[in-house]
């Protein structure tokens, strides 16, 4: 067989390949509805941020909803090569994770104000962050357990 034959009969086996759904981006995570409860008030947007791919391999999407003042939600859904799934899964390592079961297989919170959250799901790492007035913790455990569970 040629070597044309054979480049040929690999192009025609890739392109008769059942083709895969496109990966959800960060606005199919969490909706304007979900925002509006997390932040206590109406939201607008979604503000998006248009998948791109990094110097990495990361492939990285973002969206936004604000309301009145510093109130804001951003969803950040970064596809991680399997290579560096653990590396970035290490930076939970001694972070508070206290009540984040079920919320991935690895979550941990950015910091002690409870303003942004990490959790991990496969290859997926998914980093929401709340502005808002008082305590955030509870509101935004519930988004990032939606954003979980859109990743199924």
């Amino acid at each position: 067989m040629s070597t044309f034959s054979s480049a040929v009969l690999a192009v025609s086996a890739i392109l008769a390949a059942p083709h895969l759904p496109p990966a959800p981006d960060a606005c199919t995570l969490i909706t304007k509805e979900d925002a509006a409860a997390a932040i206590g008030e109406a939201a607008t947007g979604p503000n998006v941020t248009k998948e791109r791919t990094d110097g990495a391999g990361n492939t990285v999407s973002g969206c936004e909803y604000t309301g009145s003042g510093y109130h804001r939600v951003q969803v950040i859904l970064t596809r991680l090569p399997k290579s560096s799934v653990a590396i970035f899964q290490g930076t939970c390592k001694g972070k508070d994770s206290k009540g984040l079961t079920g919320l991935g297989e690895v979550a941990c919170w950015y910091n002690e104000k409870h303003e942004e959250l990490h959790a991990f799901k496969g290859d997926v790492f998914v980093s929401v962050q709340l502005n808002r007035s008082g305590d955030p913790t509870e509101s935004i455990k519930a988004m990032m357990k939606k954003a979980i569970e859109h990743l199924k």
